[in-house]
C-alpha cells in the first residue's frame, strides 16, 4: 500500500493508541474515547500517570514487535 496516499504529503502513517479499560461504561465501549465528557479529561483520577506505567510498557513493547514482523 502507498502510504502518501493516506496521509497525501506525509509518507509515514500516524496512529494514536487509546488503551480500553473494563470500567469504562458500555455505551462508551467501542466509540472514540474523545466523546467523553470533559470533566472527565480534566479529572486527576482518570489523568496518565505513573500508575500507567506497565501499561504504557506493554502497549510500547507489543507496538515494537509488530513493527519487527511487518
Amino acid at each position: 500500500m502507498n502510504l502518501e496516499i493516506l496521509g497525501n504529503t506525509d509518507p509515514f502513517l500516524h496512529a494514536h493508541v487509546w488503551p480500553r479499560f473494563e470500567w469504562e461504561p458500555a455505551e462508551l465501549v467501542g466509540r472514540p474515547v474523545w466523546l467523553y465528557p470533559l470533566e472527565r479529561w480534566r479529572d486527576e483520577q482518570f489523568r496518565l500517570g505513573a500508575q500507567h506505567d506497565v501499561l504504557r510498557e506493554a502497549i510500547g513493547s507489543e507496538l515494537d514487535q509488530l513493527r519487527s514482523i511487518a
